[in-house]
């Protein structure tokens, strides 16, 4: 599952209480993974806290070897270690330095998008520029994916200007929090791949070729959000919570009994009750 707007509501930077222990529930049944823009420390702050509070300590250990983290987009996978209570890394995927050294897209890009956010360098492998004031409780949430967007047209622009052919290379994605720029071999669909081969080899859990077995949500679909490969259908079967229309055959849509669209943390919701 995607984080921010799928896991959580439109604006929010935490999942709510009753989405914390559905997933609590959920992931004493089966495995539980977060495919998020966030790196791990962002993901523990405000993901993993608010799961944990609600596990008693004598389990935390049982729930949390069932909760994983592709993190940075796609870039690197996480495995809770009983043995060091603690995460580790299971892959990583190297920035295309071929293409063009992250230091030098970084400093390249800060100037560009200064009026609308800033490059965050605190990730391992992926460039992250954050829309400013991003879910601080005062800025319309609408202002910034105003931002967002602006930023995206601004990268996405100078990447051209780069290379004709730079997403064999890198991929673009707007988050509506933020751009993220990832190695095109490192995107969200590679985190559902790496996923299931990690539950194949560690768990002998068996799936088809395309892991279809593997339940997806995300909200950012469209072609440049942040989810659209993790959602285009190549691995996994993927469903939408997100607010655009679905022109194609995947991602699939969430309606209630009333054919009702759901979105967001209710539409995630309602696909973990009915098929968990």
């Amino acid at each position: 599952m995607d984080f921010d707007g799928t896991i959580t509501e439109k604006g929010s930077a935490a999942p709510s209480e009753k989405m914390a222990k559905l997933l609590i529930a959920t992931a004493k049944k089966v495995p539980v993974a977060f495919c998020t823009g966030r790196q791990l420390e962002s993901f523990k702050k405000h993901g993993l806290v608010e799961l944990v509070k609600y596990i008693p300590k004598k389990d935390l250990d049982s729930v949390l070897k069932n909760v994983f983290l592709i993190g940075e987009n796609g870039s690197i996978g996480y495995f809770y270690d009983t043995k060091i209570h603690d995460y580790k890394e299971f892959y990583r995927t190297k920035w295309p330095d071929r293409l063009i050294k992250k230091e030098k897209l970084m400093k390249d890009l800060a100037p560009k998008i200064a009026k609308f956010g800033e490059v965050i360098n605190v990730h391992r492998v992926v460039l992250v520029m954050r829309a400013h004031n991003e879910l601080d409780g005062i800025t319309p949430i609408n202002l910034v994916y105003e931002r967002s967007t602006e930023m995206f047209k601004i990268v996405q622009k100078y990447l051209e200007k780069l290379n004709k052919n730079y997403g064999k290379h890198l991929h673009i994605g707007d988050s509506g929090i933020g751009v993220i720029l990832c190695p095109a071999n490192g995107d969200k669909d590679n985190g559902i791949k790496k996923l299931g081969q990690f539950l194949k080899k560690t768990r002998g859990v068996k799936f088809c070729k395309n892991y279809r077995g593997i339940l997806v949500i995300g909200d950012s679909h469209h072609k440049s959000g942040n989810d659209y490969y993790f959602l285009n259908g190549k691995y996994g079967t993927p469903y939408t919570v997100g607010e655009n229309d679905v022109k194609s055959r995947y991602p699939l849509q969430v309606y209630n009994y009333n054919k009702k669209k759901l979105l967001h943390s209710k539409g995630t919701m309602y696909l973990i009750n009915k098929y968990i």
